[in-house]
C-alpha cells in the first residue's frame, strides 16, 4: 500500500511544533528581569508565535490520522498557539537580555519589601515549593522568588525587607541575581520596640 508523500508545508508545520514543544521551557525564568531592555518586543513575539502555532496545527490537522480525532485538532488548534505564542516572547526576552548583559553590567545591593509568602505543592512529586512575592525595586510591581523553608519560615511580610543582588546593563536593564540578606529592617514601617 502506497502512502502519500509529506508535503514540504507539512513538515514545516511539524518542525514549528517541535520547536514550540521546546520552547515552553523557556517560559519560567530563575533570573527574573526587573527593568526589560529596549524595546519591548513581548506582543509582536507573542503574536507571531500564535499565528505560526494556528498555521502548524491547522496543517497538521488536515492529515488523515488526525482528522478523524476531534478532540486531537481542537487540542492541537489551541496548544500549539499557546506554547509559541509565549515561547517565541520568552526567546525574545531571554534573547534582549543576553544582547543586553553581553558586554558586562554593575552589580549593586537594593532592599526591598517583602510583599507576601505562599506555598504550593507540585502534583507529581507532592513536593512543597516556598515563594516568596518581592516589591520590584523600579516598578513596584511584584518579583516572585523561591526560597527554602528556613528562610520562608523567618520571613515577615510587610514588615520586614530583603536585600537583593541585582545587575544593571549599559542600557538600563536590570536583573535579579539572588537574595542577600532577609529579615533587614524597612526604613518605611515603624519597628516594634
Amino acid at each position: 500500500m502506497n502512502r502519500p508523500a509529506l508535503s514540504p508545508q507539512t513538515i514545516g508545520a511539524f518542525v514549528i511544533a517541535l520547536i514550540g514543544i521546546g520552547l515552553v521551557f523557556l517560559i519560567v525564568d530563575q533570573t527574573p528581569l526587573l527593568i526589560e531592555p529596549s524595546p519591548d518586543l513581548d506582543w509582536p513575539l507573542g503574536l507571531l508565535g500564535g499565528g505560526a502555532g494556528l498555521w502548524s496545527a491547522y496543517r497538521i490537522t488536515r492529515l488523515p490520522l488526525v482528522a478523524n480525532r476531534k478532540f486531537g485538532r481542537i487540542a492541537l488548534l489551541i496548544m500549539l498557539p499557546l506554547w509559541l505564542g509565549f515561547g517565541l516572547a520568552a526567546l525574545g526576552e531571554r534573547a534582549g537580555e543576553a544582547m543586553s548583559f553581553r558586554n558586562g553590567a554593575v552589580q549593586e545591593e537594593v532592599t526591598v519589601t517583602v510583599l507576601q509568602k505562599s506555598t504550593r505543592t507540585g502534583r507529581r512529586s507532592g513536593r512543597v515549593f516556598y515563594d516568596v512575592e518581592l516589591a520590584n525595586p523600579f516598578d513596584g510591581s511584584e518579583v516572585s522568588l523561591r526560597t527554602d523553608e528556613a528562610a520562608f519560615r523567618r520571613i515577615r511580610p510587610r514588615r520586614e525587607c530583603a536585600t537583593l543582588l541585582i545587575e544593571r546593563a549599559a542600557d538600563g536593564a536590570a536583573r535579579l541575581v539572588r537574595p542577600l540578606r532577609w529579615q533587614v529592617p524597612c526604613p518605611h514601617v515603624e519597628q516594634p520596640d
